[in-house]
């Protein structure tokens, strides 16, 4: 799958455990998102290809906090890594490291059936992941991103209701400046109207479905503002991607939240599966980094691409004076 963007390939080591030895990632970096991309809400600020062993793939699932990367794949890994940047552009990755995580037993997975992790959040001093066959939200022990990889994690049981909601497979999971934490279900084939979703130990609420599209990541801006990563897939190499934006008040609205979208390319821009979104301030500007799960196929691509958001619709601040714990 040769692409417009320049082919620059680098070469870093990845450690898969403490007592393995190094192998080589190569890096190809993107310096041309689109053609006809719109510039008046996002900006293209570069973007990489990875390839690596298998133990980088089925990245589904992102966290950012400045330079540094977390990230959970489908197959039960974390990766992290540390992302380069010449001035506001992404332009390579360093110290990649690949972990096993562990299960409710203790025990390092090795699997898709027991690691099929879709989302990431941040919990107080823990980060939260989503594991979709089992419907399992685990909470491991962190400081920021650094995770306790011994650590067995807790398990923060869902109620039967918010089971149901996620039969379908929970995709999106992102948690509130007021603390709450927000699951939104994928909405397969983008079928229907609405995708369901709810606050963990809370309201339900659902999200407009439009065009086909369904929910496969989500992260929150400062203001509290909702941003989705959406997929559209009808076979072949008819695959679409978006971003949209929805309002900090919409959840709690009672009505189908919908907003604004910020982005929205197909084929012949350098996407592929994209299923992770990350939101991050830096020197008061909000920038987003996307990943992709190529879900272990020779014919799909692991992608970051990074954009800043330039949208300028303003949007309200609703924080509580209360946060809702994360039980």
């Amino acid at each position: 799958m040769l692409r417009r963007a320049a082919a620059v390939c680098l070469c870093i080591a990845l450690v898969v455990s403490a007592t393995a030895e190094p192998v080589d990632v190569s890096i190809r970096r993107i310096e041309r998102f689109a053609t006809n991309m719109d510039g008046d809400r996002l900006a293209f600020r570069g973007g990489l290809v990875l390839r690596g062993p298998t133990t980088l793939s089925g990245m589904s699932a992102l966290l950012l906090d400045g330079d540094r990367m977390l990230a959970a794949t489908d197959f039960g890994k974390f990766v992290t890594a540390r992302l380069e940047f010449e001035g506001d552009q992404l332009v390579g990755i360093s110290d990649v490291d690949v972990t096993a995580r562990r299960d409710l037993d203790g025990r390092p997975i090795t699997s898709k059936v027991r690691g099929d992790a879709e989302s990431l959040a941040r919990g107080d001093g823990e980060i939260l992941v989503y594991v979709e066959e089992p419907h399992l939200l685990l909470a491991y022990p962190a400081d920021g991103l650094d995770i306790d990889r011994e650590a067995t994690p807790r398990d923060l049981k869902l109620s039967l209701q918010e089971r149901r909601v996620g039969a379908g497979g929970m995709e999106a999971m992102a948690r509130l400046p007021d603390g709450r934490l927000v699951l939104i279900a994928e909405g397969r084939d983008g079928t229907g109207q609405e995708t369901p979703g709810f606050f963990l130990g809370g309201s339900r609420f659902t999200v407009r479905r439009r065009d086909g599209f369904a929910i496969t990541g989500a992260d929150v801006l400062p203001g509290g503002d909702l941003l989705l990563v959406e997929r559209r897939y009808n076979g072949g190499i008819d695959i679409a991607m978006r971003v949209r934006r929805i309002g900090a008040d919409a959840l709690d609205s009672g009505k189908p939240a919908d907003g604004p979208i910020l982005l929205e390319a197909d084929f012949s821009a350098e996407i592929d599966n994209m299923e992770a979104i990350a939101a991050e301030v830096r020197d008061g500007r909000i920038f987003l980094t996307l990943a992709s799960d190529d879900n272990g196929s020779i014919w799909q691509r692991t992608l970051l691409l990074r954009f800043e958001v330039i949208d300028p619709l303003p949007r309200p601040n609703p924080l509580r004076p209360t946060a809702a714990a994360i039980r």
